[in-house]
């Protein structure tokens, strides 16, 4: 197997048996665009922990070993982040100049991390990472370059589309962003039973926008808490670290699991922990009946800041969101009969959470699934057709994925 593929980060993605893997340079992108004549649609690859890095019978285009710049301005506190960084890269990056940006629990994404929406422990205070733009430089689905800042382009269904629907449209080499001075944090972790839950929720909904928590669903009668905090809580219990950089995990990965492809789907909804408490039976009897270990519920919360920018001036619709919980379905490589379950087994979840959490978080591209139209729908609203009309403009041959 290339060498790159087994760099990829996703065990599905290593696993897909994609034709072959390009590596461009921002030189060669806009030419290999226009005159792309193979298997369609192109896959990206900024960071590796998208399931679809890389898919059956498709090539890749892997953006980390050329697209990786990242320079610090100090004249406007903005850094330039080439489109194959990974984000724990850039954290480190920034140390030196005592700054950060917002990103979410794990370093490992790329560039697709921002360009999705991007949300973290400390977007209640910030916003998401997709406020955070201030130039966006790539080229379009069909091969023409463009450069965009916020302060010319801010108003455009071009800037609009990339904050947020970036992947089905173009292949961005590198982006702008500002930062914000790196300060500490405090960090509580516990393990709980999963009954506690929506009491957890509904202390955090009226929390100040300086905390904010996270949550994993991962064994049928327990809960991981990572709760982080920008002020000192005053509780000895709760530990101290420098910045985002050293954030834990929210789950440590078990010693033994085997190898594991899995799908993820990220859903959004408004306050409400009364409602959690309601379904709690239901949520309970899908928990007891995982295909696979692997597969869990997750959450993170919104609001706060996230809430402040209109919800017309970027693909992220759901600016109402206060939760953005998370489906994994997992199953052991290989086993067609278990993917097949789990896969059913999140629809089935999902369709318990619809009624709290009627949005979608597309951090991840599901076009190979029977829910990706759904999903399309359920991210951007009303918003899709302006998208698709986007899509039709700037990628009309699909080389990406589609809408």
């Amino acid at each position: 197997m290339d060498q790159a593929l087994l760099d990829l980060f996703n065990a599905q993605a290593q696993d897909a048996g994609p034709m072959g893997v390009l590596r461009p340079s921002p030189f060669e992108l806009s030419d290999l665009l226009k005159t792309w004549s193979g298997p369609r649609p192109l896959r990206v690859c900024s960071g590796g922990t998208s399931s679809l890095a890389a898919a059956q019978n498709q090539w890749t285009l892997d953006l980390r070993p050329q697209l990786n710049r990242i320079v610090w301005q100090s004249t406007d506190h903005a850094v330039w982040v080439g489109g194959g960084c990974r984000m724990r890269d850039v954290l480190q990056a920034l140390l030196p100049y005592g700054q950060s940006i917002p990103t979410g629990l794990s370093g490992m994404p790329g560039l697709g991390y921002v360009l999705t929406g991007g949300m973290g422990p400390r977007s209640r205070a910030l916003g998401l990472a997709i406020d955070h733009l201030l130039d966006i430089r790539g080229v379009w689905g069909n091969g023409e370059e463009f450069w965009l800042q916020r302060h010319r382009d801010g108003d455009s269904a071009e800037w609009r589309g990339l904050c947020g629907a970036a992947p089905f449209l173009a292949v961005v080499s590198e982006v702008r962003l500002l930062t914000h001075p790196r300060i500490p944090l405090w960090v509580e972790q516990c393990r709980l039973p999963s009954d506690a839950l929506p009491d957890w929720m509904q202390e955090a909904e009226a929390s100040d926008p300086s905390i904010c928590l996270q949550w994993h669903w991962g064994d049928a009668d327990r809960l991981d808490i990572l709760r982080v905090y920008a002020q000192d809580p005053g509780s000895s219990k709760i530990g101290r670290i420098d910045g985002l950089d050293q954030l834990p995990a929210l789950v440590v990965p078990r010693p033994g699991a085997g190898r594991v492809h899995s799908e993820v789907v990220g859903l959004l909804g408004p306050a409400g922990a009364a409602g959690w408490k309601e379904r709690m039976p239901l949520l309970r009897d899908c928990m007891d009946r995982r295909p696979h270990s692997s597969c869990s519920l997750s959450g993170q919360q919104l609001g706060g800041a996230t809430s402040l920018v209109p919800s017309d001036h970027t693909s992220f619709h759901h600016r109402d969101a206060v939760w953005k919980p998370w489906i994994t379905a997992g199953w052991v490589a290989g086993d067609l009969a278990m993917r097949q379950r789990s896969l059913q087994w999140l629809e089935e979840l999902w369709s318990v959470l619809q009624p709290l959490c009627p949005g979608v978080h597309l951090a991840q591209l599901h076009d190979h699934l029977p829910f990706h139209q759904r999903e399309l729908e359920q991210a951007f609203g009303g918003w899709l057709p302006g998208l698709k009309a986007l899509k039709q403009k700037v990628d009309p041959a699909g080389n990406l994925p589609p809408l």
